[in-house]
């Protein structure tokens, strides 16, 4: 799956594919400010307990009243708003902790049998969950990179991992085995012209320390293994020449 932003058309498309599902309407649903003063409540009890450590309790642990309020911004059913919001959620944040007392506490129902139905009923509504779940992680992203760049600019041999893969990702080194595996085919070949067109300096930036190695190991692949015909049918049309003639 690609981690990517669900964007608010993205959501709002789901809100019209989900328009004539059944909410089995029970007792009042939970507002957001309900949900938020009872997470945070939730999030307390944990905190005295200690169920959350000191390292968690520095970092802003995630809230499903924020995407309640998100999702019923773009016209998601209610109901169904709250059990996508809260089903994002870590298991060991979560409010209520399963399914059944989210169904009763929440949203009003009698049992959680009306979620069993929408999740039969409409995939879309687990594809969603798996979406904003994956987007969670782009919180991360910048201090990734952030950590990626430091330990990649440390002069010690033991950072170089990270400097070959903040390279690739800059598109300043090219691994020996992408080369080598474009050997023997038309790709390789088309690779190698370029590669002889740059000078001696801009194939070392480009290909490392060890530029001229590589350029000469894929030349003699390319030698013990010529460029294929790129014509699949070239064979059959020259003995369908052979036999016309």
């Amino acid at each position: 799956m690609t981690v990517k932003r669900v964007t608010q058309l993205e959501l709002e498309n789901f809100a019209i594919g989900l328009q004539n599902a059944e909410e089995s309407e029970g007792k009042e649903l939970l507002s957001v400010a309900d949900v938020r003063a009872r997470e945070m409540m939730f999030f307390k009890t944990l905190k005295d307990r200690g169920k959350i450590t000191e390292t968690e309790d520095e970092v802003i642990i995630p809230s499903w009243a924020d995407m309640y309020h998100q999702l019923l911004n773009a016209n998601v059913r209610p109901r169904i708003a709250a059990y996508v919001a809260w089903a994002t959620m870590p298991k060991k944040y979560r409010w209520p902790d399963t399914q059944d007392k989210l169904a009763i506490e929440v949203l009003g129902l009698t049992s959680d049998r009306a979620i069993a139905t929408w999740r039969k009923k409409y995939p879309e509504i687990d594809m969603m969950i798996s979406e904003l779940q994956a987007e969670a992680m782009l919180e991360y992203r910048p201090g990734a990179f952030h950590a990626l760049g430091t330990v990649a600019s440390d002069p010690s041999y033991r950072a170089n991992p990270d400097r070959r893969l903040f390279f690739e990702m800059t598109k300043d080194y090219t691994p020996r085995q992408k080369i080598e595996g474009d050997a023997g085919s038309t790709v390789g070949h088309k690779l190698l012209g370029q590669l002889k067109k740059l000078s001696t300096a801009q194939l070392i930036e480009t290909l490392g320390t060890d530029a001229l190695d590589i350029m000469k190991e894929l030349e003699d692949e390319l030698e013990e293994d010529p460029t294929p015909d790129p014509s699949p049918n070239s064979s059959n049309l020259e003995r369908g020449e052979e036999e016309n003639g």
